[in-house]
């Protein structure tokens, strides 16, 4: 198995620690910055063996799919579009739909009615205070007689 490192151009860290100590670096300086570098170049390398063991983890997976045949055996059983069509001749056809639903009520006349209900109720209403003021008038009256009266 070839190492991850002989895959790839070499990285001549030799060469990178002279520059760097040409450049002002001392050696441990130089030689902790190329062996970071080093790391980061190597860390994300795939092996030969990644690729093996990838490529087979694949081919386990498409060897799990279903074959066309399957997919067809599977399919079959299911309705065709003829059987569809005679499942849903029997059902209302457009014209029939729109025949039973014309004599509902649009939103438009429910409102009207809601408002037409609504002005009636407060019309029953102002009524039913007005019989019930009637009414405790009477009753107030008919007290006062009494304690008339009795008086």
């Amino acid at each position: 198995m070839a190492s991850p490192r002989s895959t790839m151009p070499a990285f001549d860290t030799h060469k990178a620690v002279k520059a760097l100590q040409q450049a002002g670096f001392d050696d441990a300086q130089a030689e902790a910055v190329v062996e970071q570098i080093n790391g980061a170049i190597t860390e994300n390398l795939v092996s030969k063996a990644d690729l093996d063991e990838t490529e087979r983890n694949l081919a386990a997976r498409i060897d799990s799919c279903a074959t066309k045949d399957e997919l067809r055996a599977a399919i079959e059983p299911l309705a065709t579009k003829d059987e569809l069509r005679a499942a849903i001749e029997p059902l209302a056809t457009k014209d029939e739909l729109r025949a039973a639903i014309e004599p509902l009520a649009t939103k438009e006349e429910l409102a009207q009615l809601e408002l037409r209900m609504t002005v009636r109720m407060e019309e029953l209403t102002g009524k039913m205070l007005k019989y019930m003021g009637g009414g405790l008038a009477l009753v107030v009256a008919l007290i006062k007689g009494l304690d008339v009266l009795a008086g």
